[in-house]
């Protein structure tokens, strides 16, 4: 697919050769469950990430280390323009993988409560290491609507790691700290009343260089205008999905630290 590089929502409400399918709004979908439906990752692609190599099966024409990629939609967005979304659901999880010299994998995803994540040791790597070898990554996870340009609102998870964690605990923050006065005082503003600008910036250590998150503020909601009505009942109802459980993700097997794809592993569990 070809590189997207617009962020915001289109001005024009709809596309006009659309107008004659009102009447048969979701038609076709009738018998469809969040069970038969994929919720895209919003990926930062890396040196090693299969979409920029152009021998890989994988290879997405103008895929280049930095730019997002769209697990879905198969599509890359550019990292230094950035995408637009609104987050509509938060949690951290405990992520098993299989280390790369044993065949690398995703195996299952653990709550921050669960006595599997107290069973770890760090190695020297940094790792915190399971008895069977494996090893856990303590993992962010956001839940948004990304504003397509040309499709609209679009569902999708963000999931942050290793040194990104820095990030999410930044946004969240960020998030958290914006208030407001209502009948009863102050309060603090739900998570998906507010547009953030997602792009990436070049970071680096003494173990490597990548690519990692930078979050930016755009704007408030306004609910008395429609659109934002709108879309504010699309975050909500996209949020209330997410906590109830009814939203089902399947995990790839991307290392979380290089992007790289690793082989993938038959799992008990595939839902984060």
């Amino acid at each position: 697919m070809a590189q997207k590089k617009a962020v915001a929502v289109k001005e024009t409400t709809e596309v006009t050769a659309y107008e004659g399918f009102e009447e048969f709004a979701h038609h076709g979908f009738e018998e469809t469950t969040s069970e038969d439906l994929a919720i895209p990752f919003l990926r930062v692609l890396a040196q090693l990430s299969p979409q920029v190599n152009k021998r890989d099966a994988a290879y997405v024409k103008g895929a280049d280390a930095g730019m997002f990629f769209n697990t879905v939609l198969n599509e890359v967005y550019d990292g230094e323009e950035g995408i637009s979304v609104i987050p509509c659901h938060y949690n951290r999880r405990f992520v098993e993988w299989q280390p790369r010299d044993q065949g690398g994998g995703y195996v299952d995803s653990y709550l921050p409560t669960d006595d599997i994540v107290k069973s770890t040791t760090r190695n020297d790597a940094g790792q915190d290491m399971l008895p069977n070898g494996n090893y856990l990554s303590n993992t962010a996870q956001f839940f948004v609507l990304m504003l397509h340009p040309e499709l609209g609102p679009q569902r999708a998870l963000i999931t942050m790691s290793s040194t990104q964690l820095k990030k999410a605990r930044k946004w969240l923050t960020q998030a958290q700290s914006l208030t407001a006065k209502g009948a009863n005082g102050t309060y603090t503003l739900p998570l998906m009343s507010q547009v953030y600008k997602l792009t990436t910036v070049p970071e680096q250590n003494d173990k490597g260089n990548w690519y990692g998150w930078e979050v930016t503020r755009i704007r408030g909601l306004d609910l008395s205008a429609e659109e934002d009505q709108d879309l504010f009942k699309l975050a909500v109802d996209f949020g209330k999905s997410v906590k109830a459980g009814e939203i089902k993700v399947k995990e790839t097997s991307i290392n979380p630290e290089t992007g790289e794809v690793l082989p993938p592993l038959d799992t008990k569990n595939d839902v984060m």
